[in-house]
Order: structure tokens, then sequence, then C-alpha cells
């Protein structure tokens, strides 16, 4: 996903996946602040392991060909919630509240 980092920028969309023990997201605005500690909480609430955040501001992409340079794009937010035995239905009612839209 880094290698979409500065076109979410540009658009101003990001896209979140989810399972039942992560939840990883990058989004093309730096201010998500308030996403994260909803999904954060939401997960707590539910987890059997303890819940650990980490949330970037910044996103690098390697490419694999040799010669070209990494691509640093910041003022973007990538996170990654971890932990155990999270609920499908209380991850999407914060997206959804966060206007984000489902993908088929």
């Amino acid at each position: 996903m880094p290698s979409y980092a500065a076109q979410l920028k540009e658009q101003g969309k990001g896209c979140v996946y989810f399972g039942n023990n992560f939840v990883f997201g990058l989004i093309g605005v730096k201010d998500c602040k308030q996403l994260v500690t909803e999904l954060e909480a939401a997960c707590k609430n539910t987890s059997s392991k303890p819940v650990k955040a980490n949330v970037k501001a910044d996103v690098k992409f390697d490419f694999k060909i040799k010669g070209k340079k990494p691509v640093v794009t910041k003022e973007v937010c990538q996170f990654n919630i971890t932990g155990a035995d999270f609920k499908e239905e209380d991850i999407v009612a914060v997206l959804t509240k966060s206007s984000f839209v489902p993908l088929e």
C-alpha cells in the first residue's frame, strides 16, 4: 500500500483493511487521530489480548528496481492496530461514522 500513498494524498482518500486481529489503514490526510483513537477503543472493547496501535505520518516506499530511489510521502496517516478477537461490526460502525464506504 505505501506505493499508493502519493495518489491517496492527492485524492484525499484512504483505505482500511481489517481482520479479527488487525486493522491497517493508509489515509491521504495527516489529521486522522480521532479515527485511530475510535478504532483503537472499539478494538480494546472486544480484544482478548493487549491492543497496540502504531501511527506514522510519513510513508516510505522502496522500489525493487535497481537504481530507482525510494519515494517518501509526507503528511499522510498510516496506522496499524493489533490485538485479538476484534468484532467486525464494531470496526465497520466506526468507519461508517467516519464516512468510509465498503468496497465489494
